[in-house]
Formats: structure tokens, C-alpha cells, sequence
């Protein structure tokens, strides 16, 4: 094994252990929390659950985000099947690999110790961020794919080999096929990859190249579509893939807005999410500072990817109208430029040795006493005592777990943690209500209420709050072919929720 090479495996390894310290606190899917009640998160893990089993993403089961998301939540639950404590693990590997190119990326302008720090820096910072939410998320899962393409990116403009940045085309096209598998309106940043790419192989009069290197890059990105779209036309359900991710993204989670109102919204949606956080904030006005103001990126290919990709990342999330904390996360790694240049001018102030040998100790003693006051800001803490048997979802196990029909329906509702809580495969298509309007998607509800019209399932779970409380009395089918055997009251998200169980007459 060469230096090099030990040097990385020895990098990756330590990034992993910072990594698992910072998520083991920061997401709700470590072994230190009872239960990730997270409504995305559930609904990944349920589809991941049916793959496992045989089930077919879209056409056996209904959810909206990409198949690719779906395989990584089946790698989690065969790690765990009753809880997400799989996914935990394959957030630390996530972060690691994003961490590993941040690495390589930063050392390009910085020595190691300070390039080490980027990262040690960058980990705490997003994982205690809002956007994080509680763990788990489509952009957490895409932030490897942001690390390395901006690293490819740097290392194109670079290089003089066109076999290697024919390598790096291919790799980067690959990984926005990747993206695309997983949140297609992500790949804006992508397009904006290629585009520059190729007119900076023009610029250098490299003509032919220009094109053979588009042609890679698309031969890249269609070669996991290729994998996925074989595998949905093997189980006869390519219909129900383009139709349930592709034009019910499209069609079902956009906003009837004028081109000025869309703008505009897009515009503070973006502005509102970047304040949640003020490291994140004030990080990414000093990255853009430095990116545009100052030699330490220099050259003009780069500025412009840098300022373009995050607009076209911009246009491509929040043009649609809607906005979600975890929106922005993936918008976050542009942080990485603010600390690269304010570990820069450090890095130019101290020339003697001493002072040098000071610095080391006074920054990881910083990075230590940040990484702990971040931490402590995480907004999941606040679940970490909490035990199982506050949760709605346990509560009810207890019951479903001693039948020997465990078949569920999660009525109205998002996917609560129920069909997880009990290992519970779902036994019909529509096992949670999407966030969109019954005009907009009637199929939904209109099949969970055939369910329960035809008593397909054994249990109803229900969840009323303040703005529906008592509706359930007013299903005349629920009440006909199911009765209350359970109810449970608690907190979720901040507001009370009361959960009730039916069981079939």
C-alpha cells in the first residue's frame, strides 16, 4: 500500500468516528434516541421494506421520492428491521464520504491540518442545522454527490489529460444519474456542471472534445436510469415509475402561482431558509465573499460555476413554490468555501513555527468546544430522553403484535412510524395519504376508503389535532366495520396529536 493510499484509508477512517460522534447526538436515528417518528423518513423506510420483500416501489406501493432512496433505506432495514437505527449507519458512511472530498477539495488550497479542520468544522455546522430536520433525509443522502462533483469540477480546470477528465465527465455524470434517481429538481447543480465544462473545452479550442465529453457524461447519467428503468420493466411497472415520481412531482407539488409570484417566492423561500442557521448564514456570505473578491480560487471558470450552480440549484428547488426545512440542506456545502477562506487567512498570518504549533492546539480545542455548543443546539436533543413507551407507536405494537393478522392501514396521514414500530408490511398500494390536496390526487383517499369499505385490513391507525378533532367520528364506514380499541395522546413536532387504534369488527 502505497503512502498515499494508507494516508486515505487512515483519513476516511477517522472521518467516520467524527462523523458517528456528531450524528449520534444530531439525528434521531441513533442508537441514543427510542424512536425516529419522522413522517419522511418512516414512509422511505416502509417502501425500503417492501423491496426487501418483493414488493415493487410505485406500482406495489405509493410514495413520491426517487427508487435510488428506496434501495438505500432496504441496505437499512436489513441492517434493522423494526427500527432505524440501519439508516443511523449508513448516515455516518454518508457524511464520511461527503467529508473525504470536502478534504480533497480544501486541500487544494490548504495544508492538511487545516483541511482536516474544514471538515471537523463542516460536520457539526449541518448536522445541527434545521434543515437537517431529524435525519435520514433525500438531501442528507445527497450530499456525497454535491462534495464530489465540486471536487471534479476544481480538478477538470486543472487537469491537461483528457483521458482523466474524461474520467472525471463520466464519474460526475454518473453521480447526477444518481441524483436524479433520488430528487430530480436537484439536477439543476448537474446541468450547470456540464454546461460550463463544455464551454471551457471550447475555450480551449478543444472542439471535438467539447462534444465527445458531453456524449460521457450523458452515457454516465443514464447508466444507473438504465439500471433502474430495466428493473421497473422486469416487473412491468416503468408506467407507474414515470407516472409516480416523475409527473406527480411535477404535476401534484407545484404551486398555482404567476411567473412574478413564483419568482418572488422562490427568492425569500431560499432567503428565509439561508437565516435559519447564523453559521451557515454568515459562512456562506463569507464562501461568496472570498469566491468573488479574492486570488484564492482564481480561476474564472470556477467563480462562475460557483455562482451559477447555486442559482440553478435555487431555480430547481424552490421554483416549484414549496418549501420544507430540509430544502436547504443540500445548499449547504457551499459553507465549505467560507471556511476554506477564513482557514486561509490564518494560514498567511501564521509563518512561525511556534506560533504555528500554538494554533493547532488553540483550533482543536475550538473545533472541540464547537462541535459540543452545536450539538447541544440540536434541535432533535430535546427527544433524546424520551422513552418508547410514550410513543403512540408502541403503544399500539403492544396490541398488533399479539394478532396473527397484522395488516394496517395509516389512515389520512402521512406514514407515523406504525407500519416500522410493528414491522409491518404494508398489504395495500395507498398506505399513507401524500401531502397534496384531494383535488389534486383523489386516487389516494379514494382507495384508503375503499379499504376500509371492504374491511381489507385489520387495523385503522387515525391522528386528529386541533384543526380535525373529532372527524373520525363522521366516517361512516370506519365506524361501521371498525371499532376504537385504543387511544394515545402526545407532542409531535410541537403540537398535540391524539392517535386512535380500530381494530375490525
Amino acid at each position: 500500500m502505497t503512502n498515499e493510499r494508507k494516508f486515505s484509508v487512515q483519513l476516511f477512517v477517522l472521518l467516520i468516528l467524527v462523523s458517528f460522534c456528531s450524528l449520534l447526538f444530531c439525528t434521531k436515528n441513533s442508537w441514543l434516541y427510542s424512536f425516529n417518528d419522522w413522517v419522511d423518513g418512516n414512509a422511505f423506510f416502509t417502501m425500503g421494506k417492501g423491496m426487501v420483500n418483493g414488493l415493487v416501489p410505485y406500482k406495489d406501493l405509493f410514495e413520491q421520492k426517487g427508487p435510488l432512496l428506496y434501495l438505500i433505506y432496504a441496505v437499512g432495514y436489513l441492517l434493522s428491521n423494526k427500527t432505524l437505527h440501519g439508516i443511523f449507519v449508513l448516515e455516518v458512511i454518508s457524511m464520511a464520504i461527503t467529508c473525504y472530498y470536502i478534504f480533497k477539495f480544501s486541500n487544494k488550497f490548504l495544508n492538511r491540518f487545516n483541511s482536516l479542520v474544514v471538515c471537523f468544522l463542516f460536520i457539526p455546522v449541518v448536522c445541527s442545522s434545521k434543515s437537517f430536520v431529524q435525519g435520514g433525509s433525500c438531501e442528507e443522502f445527497c450530499l456525497p454527490f454535491f462534495a464530489y462533483s465540486i471536487y471534479s469540477f476544481y480538478e477538470l480546470l486543472n487537469e491537461n489529460s483528457m483521458q482523466y477528465q474524461y474520467k472525471l465527465i463520466f464519474l460526475t455524470g454518473l453521480n447526477a444519474g444518481l441524483v436524479t434517481l433520488m430528487k430530480f429538481n436537484l439536477i439543476a447543480f448537474w446541468f450547470i456542471w456540464m454546461a460550463l465544462a463544455f464551454f471551457f473545452l471550447l475555450s480551449k479550442k478543444k472542439i471535438k472534445e467539447a462534444f465527445i465529453a458531453c456524449v460521457v457524461f450523458l452515457v454516465g447519467m443514464f447508466l444507473p436510469l438504465a439500471v433502474f428503468s430495466i428493473y421497473f420493466m422486469i416487473h412491468g411497472a416503468f408506467k407507474d415509475f414515470i407516472e409516480s415520481y416523475f409527473m406527480f412531482n411535477m404535476n401534484s407539488y407545484t404551486t398555482i402561482l404567476s411567473l412574478r409570484e413564483r419568482i418572488h417566492n422562490m427568492l425569500w423561500a431560499c432567503y428565509s431558509e439561508l437565516n435559519y442557521n447564523y453559521d451557515i448564514k454568515y459562512l456562506t456570505y463569507i464562501g461568496f465573499t472570498c469566491i468573488l473578491c479574492t486570488w484564492i480560487y482564481r480561476n474564472v471558470w470556477f467563480i462562475l460555476f460557483m455562482i451559477l450552480s447555486y442559482a440553478f440549484l435555487v431555480l430547481g428547488v424552490f421554483f416549484g413554490g414549496n418549501a420544507f426545512f430540509y430544502y436547504y440542506l443540500d445548499f449547504q456545502i457551499y459553507i465549505v468555501f467560507g471556511l476554506i477562506g477564513i482557514l486561509k487567512l490564518f494560514e498567511l498570518l501564521l509563518k512561525n513555527n511556534k506560533i504555528k504549533k500554538l494554533y493547532y492546539r488553540v483550533m482543536l480545542c475550538f473545533v472541540a468546544l464547537l462541535t459540543v455548543q452545536n450539538v447541544h443546539a440540536s434541535t432533535n436533543l430535546e427527544y433524546m430522553p424520551i422513552k418508547k413507551d410514550y410513543y403512540a407507536q408502541y403503544v399500539f405494537d403492544q396490541i398488533i403484535s399479539k394478532s396473527d393478522d397484522k395488516t394496517l392501514l395509516n389512515y389520512d396521514n402521512l406514514d407515523g412510524g406504525f407500519y416500522t414500530a410493528s414491522d409491518i408490511l404494508p398489504n395495500v398500494k395507498y398506505f399513507m395519504r401524500q401531502n397534496v390536496d384531494y383535488e389534486r390526487y383523489p386516487i389516494i383517499m379514494d382507495s384508503q376508503n375503499d379499504y376500509i369499505k371492504s374491511k381489507k385490513v385489520k387495523y385503522v391507525v387515525i391522528r386528529e389535532y386541533f384543526g380535525n378533532r373529532g372527524y373520525r367520528k363522521d366516517l361512516e364506514d370506519l365506524n361501521k366495520n371498525y371499532k376504537c380499541i385504543k387511544h394515545h395522546a402526545q407532542i409531535f413536532e410541537g403540537m398535540d396529536y391524539d392517535y386512535y387504534l380500530y381494530e375490525r369488527r
